[in-house]
């Protein structure tokens, strides 16, 4: 399915920001730690895209965006098995507090195979969704 053709079918619904389940996750809800999110998306040969909201303490996560995810979370099959989200305060890891600047403007990192792919600063909706159609792994298919 074309992520944009569905978001815009489903942009016309009202059910839309209600997703199955929540599936951002961060750093220190529900028990998950920085070493749960380092083996997350530095685990060597996972097929899956992670999306990395790296945000500053005063700020916090980048909540106009989660809509879009929750969309795409509906929309698109298999997505949660295809994509991980989460959400990092800067200063936990020392590699995020040294590498970028406290700002109010969100950054979005994304990690494929164990490895950064690429970092899309401010909230660039095209460009994130842009991004995540083309990057996106297949579908796993069941024989």
């Amino acid at each position: 399915v074309c992520i944009r053709s569905a978001l815009r079918v489903l942009s016309r619904r009202i059910f839309v920001t209600m997703a199955p389940k929540e599936m951002i996750r961060q750093i220190g809800l529900d028990a998950w730690t920085v070493e749960d999110f380092k083996e997350t998306i530095y685990k060597e040969g996972c097929k899956k895209l992670h999306i990395v909201d790296v945000y500053t303490a005063w700020c916090g996560p980048c909540l106009s965006i989660v809509p879009t995810f929750k969309n795409l979370q509906v929309s698109v099959d298999q997505f949660e098995e295809r994509c991980t989200i989460s959400q990092v305060e800067r200063s936990i890891l020392p590699e995020y507090a040294e590498r970028f600047p406290e700002t109010s403007k969100p950054r979005f990192m994304f990690y494929k195979f164990g490895v950064e792919v690429t970092v899309i600063e401010g909230l660039a909706a095209p460009a994130i969704l842009k991004f995540i159609e083309e990057n996106l792994p297949p579908m796993e298919i069941e024989d």
